[in-house]
């Protein structure tokens, strides 16, 4: 599938073709930071699915789909910050709403639905006029993406100086909110990443790591030591040399995954 992506954010646009590259059968054929500029991206490279903001500086994203739709059929994935606009708007073509920050998993269901559309529909018409070197057919995932996605290893995507980094999560010591945001801390570098510590807990809880506060996300390969410092708390010393204290409310899950005997001395 061809995708074309429009958002006025840079950032916004580098982590949705960063969830791109990811997927087999995916070609990102061009960025767009406004609705007139996306109107005539659509127009020149006919894209097969459109991933577009909900709000444009100069148009909404739906007046763009319209627009678009008047010459080919792309399909609309909208994209929101605001999760009471999740719903998809009963609009031709628009066959799903995302909210920001996009987990790998809800994207990859989407696509699945954009490549389910074109299966049972088959191809828009217009892409029989598309120039040769435009007109290839990617190949299509032998498996479905689900299956894909389980086989490929586990990745996380962090930002720092404008700049995307793809992080194993073994090389992660922690993760802590940041605002809107998470910081995920390697070594001594922090990259700033779009997801909350809610999902990574439950999508890194297969690689060793651990909620032990509700801001707080550890790597147990990671730890040094632990103390208690206080009734039901403990004290987590890394191999980075960052000192993390877990909140009560997590004591039996932190002791459910951690062997940490009673006799743990407290902190002075």
């Amino acid at each position: 599938m061809r995708l074309l992506i429009v958002d006025d954010e840079p950032l916004a646009r580098a982590n949705l073709a960063l969830l791109c590259e990811l997927k087999d059968g995916v070609a990102v054929v061009g960025e767009a930071d406004s609705g007139r500029a996306a109107i005539t991206a659509a127009e020149q490279l006919h894209p097969d699915v459109i991933l577009l903001d909900t709000q444009l500086p100069d148009m909404t994203g739906l007046e763009v789909l319209r627009a678009a739709r008047r010459t080919a059929a792309p399909l609309g994935i909208m994209v929101t910050t605001y999760p009471e606009q999740a719903a998809p708007p009963l609009e031709t073509g628009v066959i799903d709403c995302l909210v920001k920050p996009i987990h790998i998993a809800r994207f990859t269901e989407s696509l699945e639905r954009a490549r389910r559309c074109y299966r049972s529909n088959g191809a828009p018409a217009e892409q029989t006029h598309r120039p040769p070197d435009q007109g290839r057919k990617l190949p299509e995932a032998a498996e479905p993406a689900a299956a894909t996605s389980e086989a490929r290893p586990l990745l996380l995507v962090g930002e720092r100086e404008h700049r995307l980094y793809v992080l194993r999560p073994e090389q992660v010591q922690f993760v802590k909110s940041h605002g809107n945001y998470v910081k995920l801390h390697a070594g001594n570098t922090e990259y700033i990443s779009r997801d909350s510590v809610k999902h990574l807990a439950e999508l890194l809880a297969g690689s060793g790591f651990l909620r032990i506060e509700r801001s707080l996300l550890i790597n147990t390969q990671s730890i040094l030591y632990a103390q208690r410092s206080g009734r039901g708390t403990y004290a987590f010393t890394l191999a980075c040399g960052s000192c993390l204290y877990s909140g009560p409310t997590y004591r039996d899950e932190i002791l459910r995954v951690l062997p940490l005997a009673s006799a743990v001395p407290a902190r002075r």
